[in-house]
């Protein structure tokens, strides 16, 4: 159309403005099915192509492990893994017991300033950018910064060396949000995934519609995917903790519906199964039929028990996915756990009952 004529004209010359407008290129596992569904869509993918990925949540509740376990699929997919650490929380010895490779296409900074964060990843990208510029396969780079909460301002740890205890909350928020904002312009075209992880706080308003947990606005205005990690005990038969149970909501997401939930279990001696979760969804979804001890996939009337489903998992990831449509809800209530998937507004009308049942 003719009024697009000097619009285009416009475009070339603004060295900042393209005309693209394309979907993630690529994604990244997880290394869980049910925690990539409810961030992409899909059982099969979770980090995207030049996006921001926050995980969030309480002290302990899982954020790193997660973290963690994000870096050890993106380096089995060939990407190289830069670690950027403000807490001590991602140690080699760490990151290597969850399976990557920390001599190999991996390298960590420890910091402690956000002006440090910035000035790293702007030099990363900068020379990233300058070394794989117009090559047609370039090695992808995946970052990882943990945490975004304990980074202090320039003006916090002059006041620590001076022995003043005062905090800058105001203007760390205005630096962290600005931070991620560059980040978000630096790596939207980019062969470059991110993954951060940040603090919850504790709602003291629960009439405000944001639940149990409030995230900081200067870590979600920025991030296109925002997972919220709540953590309950794993116990065997004897009541022994023997792990955590993680609550993972997607609390914000840009490829599927938002707050979807389900659990994850996480035993300590063996840590996050890629499945976990996943026979209990797919009985819910109607994947799966239980009688007794054995399952039966609906699909092909193959029946197995909950120690041979290995075998059972590439049919069961197919029929999943063609109900990826349903909306997964987990509710917690009175100590008591269940997972439903049923969809949007047989969810809502639950919860409005629940809700409902709890005022009587």
């Amino acid at each position: 159309m003719d009024f697009l004529k000097e619009f285009d004209k416009v475009t070339e010359k603004l060295e900042t403005v393209t005309a693209d407008s394309k979907p993630p290129t690529y994604w990244f596992t997880s290394g869980n099915y049910v925690l990539n569904k409810i961030m992409s869509g899909s059982y099969k993918r979770c980090i995207p192509q030049g996006r921001i990925v926050g995980l969030c949540g309480n002290s302990g509740a899982g954020k790193s492990f997660i973290a963690a376990n994000v870096i050890k699929e993106t380096q089995e997919a060939g990407a190289f893994n830069v670690v950027i650490d403000s807490e001590n929380a991602m140690d080699d010895d760490f990151v290597s017991k969850i399976g990557a490779d920390v001599k190999k296409n991996y390298t960590y900074r420890s910091v402690t300033l956000i002006s440090d964060v910035t000035a790293l990843v702007s030099a990363l990208i900068k020379g990233y950018k300058k070394t794989y510029e117009g090559a047609e396969n370039p090695i992808p780079l995946h970052i990882t910064i943990d945490s975004l909460d304990m980074l202090l301002t320039d003006t916090e740890d002059e006041n620590y060396k001076k022995g003043v205890s005062k905090g800058d909350q105001g203007q760390r928020n205005k630096q962290l949000k600005a931070m991620l904002r560059t980040f978000v312009q630096s790596i939207k075209n980019s062969n470059i995934t991110m993954v951060v992880t940040g603090q919850v706080y504790a709602n003291q308003d629960m009439l405000n519609g944001e639940g149990k947990w409030i995230i900081s606005d200067a870590t979600k205005y920025s991030l296109s995917q925002i997972v919220l990690i709540d953590k309950l005990k794993l116990k065997d038969e004897d009541k022994v903790i023997t792990g955590i149970r993680m609550i993972c909501q997607g609390y914000k997401t840009r490829f599927t519906q938002p707050h979807q939930k389900v659990t994850i279990e996480v035993p300590y001696e063996t840590g996050m199964s890629p499945t976990s979760g996943m026979l209990e969804i797919a009985k819910d979804v109607g994947v799966v039929k239980q009688g007794g001890s054995w399952y039966t996939l609906v699909s092909n009337g193959e029946k197995f028990q909950k120690k041979t489903m290995a075998e059972h998992i590439p049919v069961m990831l197919e029929d999943l996915e063609a109900h990826a449509d349903e909306f997964l809800n987990r509710q917690t209530l009175g100590g008591d756990e269940e997972i439903t998937a049923t969809t949007t507004e047989d969810s809502i009308k639950t919860l409005r009952d629940k809700m409902h049942l709890a005022k009587a």
